[in-house]
Formats: C-alpha cells, structure tokens, sequence
C-alpha cells in the first residue's frame, strides 16, 4: 500500500518565506491556502516583477506575474514561453509529476527560486527571441510530419 504525502503545514510554508523575504507581503487562509506578493528582479541589469504565489493544500502551487501587464514579446513572437495562461501570465515552472516538487517540499527552496530563474531566462527571451530556460510542453513532443523541414 502506497503511504500518502503528508504536505508542509501552511504556517511552516509562510514561516520560512518570511524568513528569507522579510519584507514581503504572505497571507494565509484557514491553515489551507497561502498567497505571497513580492517584487522580484532576477539578474542585476533586470527589470522588476510583481509575482504572486497561490498555494493551496489541495493543488499545486500557481506564480503569476502581477506586473508589467502583459509582460512583452520577444520580437516576432505571438506568446509567452513556457506559460500556463497568457491572459493570467500563470508561469510554468516545473514539470507536474510530482518529481520536482510535491507538498513535503518548501516553495521558498524550490518554486520561489524558480520564478527567479523563469525571469531571468525570459529576459534572455526578449532580447534574443530563444527561450534558454529548457522545459517540456506537450507540442514539443508531437511527432513532426513527414514533409516538416523546420
């Protein structure tokens, strides 16, 4: 019989982030939902991002960029890489098969970080309109068709 993941308590989630953002903004909800607010800036010739984490027990944690909105394209590019939802700017930061992050882990050591990370490869996006950051997206894995030269 498989044991079940017992996730991090939310106070134990909101504790150690305010540990390493102190001046952050963290609010929880009935010991089942915690929401960050931070401005973060990813490399020191980066601009400024107004992220927000949404973590509640029962999902997987969710990072939008609050602001700029909409966060701008690379040239030439319809979208955002790597995003869950354009509109919402929700990013996709981690594979959801629970091997590179699940509940027993702290955000601050692992989704927080890779917000960081995310930026600052979409950085790199804007300026050169490859995207850097690596990643898996279901219509990479698509088999290309015979007559497909690109």
């Amino acid at each position: 019989m498989a044991q079940k993941i017992k996730p991090l308590p939310i106070a134990v989630q909101a504790m150690n982030i305010k540990r390493v953002f102190s001046d952050s903004k963290v609010a929880t909800l009935h010991d089942q939902q915690l929401t960050w607010t931070y401005t973060i800036i990813p490399s020191p010739l980066g601009g400024e991002y107004k992220v927000r984490l949404v973590y509640h027990l029962s999902q997987a944690p969710k990072i939008y960029v609050v602001e700029p909105k909409p966060l701008a394209l690379a040239k030439g590019k319809a979208k955002l890489p790597h995003c869950y939802d354009q509109l919402e700017q929700r990013l996709c930061l981690y594979y959801p098969d629970g091997k590179e992050w699940n509940k027993t882990m702290l955000l601050v050591n692992t989704v927080i970080p890779w917000t960081y990370e995310w930026l600052y490869h979409y950085e790199i996006w804007l300026g050169t309109g490859e995207w850097t950051g690596g990643g898996v997206h279901p219509q990479n894995n698509l088999p290309k068709k015979q007559n497909d030269n690109d």
